[in-house]
């Protein structure tokens, strides 16, 4: 694909700006009429198949891809007003819901968002695009397939035996930094009886705090940790497909899903454009893509892959425990318990750092 690629660091300005850790220009396939800016908080090679079969049916649409994690995205979101991207795609639920509920996005209705389950759509301005099952990755190297805890409380158990192996080998998102991190924190620290255990257990064991699914991934595979806790999904299962070192679980007691999501800013400057996008990622063509090319878990019911999440929720068990895309996750933006969670997880973590 003709496109090219600038690595931007992220840097305070005199403005107060901040900016993309990755911006990716995709110049128009014929001639260039409009430009669509994505802010999203996504790896590029994820989205691209999609960005290129819209571009090859709209070919004189070029595309400014910004690539965040998912706390940077919110805040840059807000300290870029009034100026603003077309559209916002993230995986922490509870920002993307806040930023709507406080007005920023522009409604959309459409045959392709009618088509949405309930529960993946909220007031017609946010749309969820793909469900991400919170799984743990482990090296195998260190543990055969077999030996591999399959619930928090075997976590645990396998900690407490394995703790010297395990001392500064496992992995988690940095909840500070990033949203989908604290996202899947908080919901585990209302699902979890064994909280209070596990904070503990990753205090104790000096446990590595990183940026991002991908890097955790990195790290697994090289032995640099031998445990990520929380990982997204797709992202592992494409990883343990191409690497024999990294194998994914999906824990018994629970597994929460968290759903990638998208909206049209109120203010976007070619809204057009990124409705006519929103709607190709939402359609079947869309979503098949996203399940064929990049290992993604579709929305949509009529596709196919090789976990349907959308029919993860309907299980009679309890097991995938979906996080609904709704005014619900405005609590968990609540700044007290923000705050409490923080102080938790610091207490824990600077105590043997």
């Amino acid at each position: 694909m003709n496109y090219f690629r600038r690595l931007t660091l992220l840097l305070a300005l005199w403005t107060g700006a901040v900016f993309a850790e990755d911006v990716y220009q995709l110049p128009a396939i014929g001639n260039e009429t409009s430009v669509l800016q994505i802010y999203a908080a996504a790896d590029f090679p994820v989205v691209e198949p999609v960005l290129a079969e819209f571009q090859k049916r709209h070919p004189d649409v070029s595309i400014r891809y910004s690539e965040f994690n998912t706390r940077v995205l919110y805040e840059s979101y807000l300290e870029g007003l009034p100026k603003s991207p077309d559209l916002v795609l993230s995986s922490a639920m509870d920002l993307q819901v806040k930023l709507v509920n406080d007005g920023h996005a522009r409604p959309h209705k459409s045959d392709q968002t009618q088509a949405l389950p309930k529960w993946a759509k909220w007031r017609d301005e946010v749309f969820g695009f793909t469900y991400e099952p919170a799984v743990i990755v482990i090296n195998n190297k260190f543990l055969s397939e077999d030996q591999q805890p399959k619930t928090r409380s075997e976590l645990l158990d396998l900690i407490r035996q394995e703790s010297d192996r395990l001392m500064g080998k496992i992995g988690t998102f940095d909840i500070e930094k990033v949203g989908v991190g604290y996202l899947t924190w908080a919901h585990d620290r209302q699902q979890s009886g064994s909280y209070g255990r596990l904070l503990e257990a990753f205090g104790t064991h000096r446990a590595r705090r990183f940026p991002s699914s991908s890097s955790m991934l990195r790290s697994v595979n090289s032995g640099e940790i031998l445990i990520a806790y929380n990982v997204l999904g797709s992202y592992a299962k494409s990883w343990s497909e191409r690497y024999s070192n990294a194998s994914v679980v999906m824990p018994d007691d629970y597994t929460a899903l968290v759903m990638r999501s998208a909206f049209i800013p109120k203010r976007a400057p070619n809204p057009e454009i990124a409705h006519r996008f929103l709607d190709f990622l939402l359609s079947v063509d869309g979503q098949q893509l996203l399940a064929d090319e990049a290992n993604l878990f579709p929305i949509r019911e009529e596709v196919v892959g090789d976990l349907p999440a959308h029919s993860l929720s309907q299980r009679p068990d309890t097991r995938f425990q979906p996080i609904p895309l709704s005014l619900s996750l405005l609590m968990y933006n609540d700044q007290a318990k923000r705050d409490l969670i923080f102080e938790e997880w610091e207490a824990a973590m600077k105590t043997f750092d």
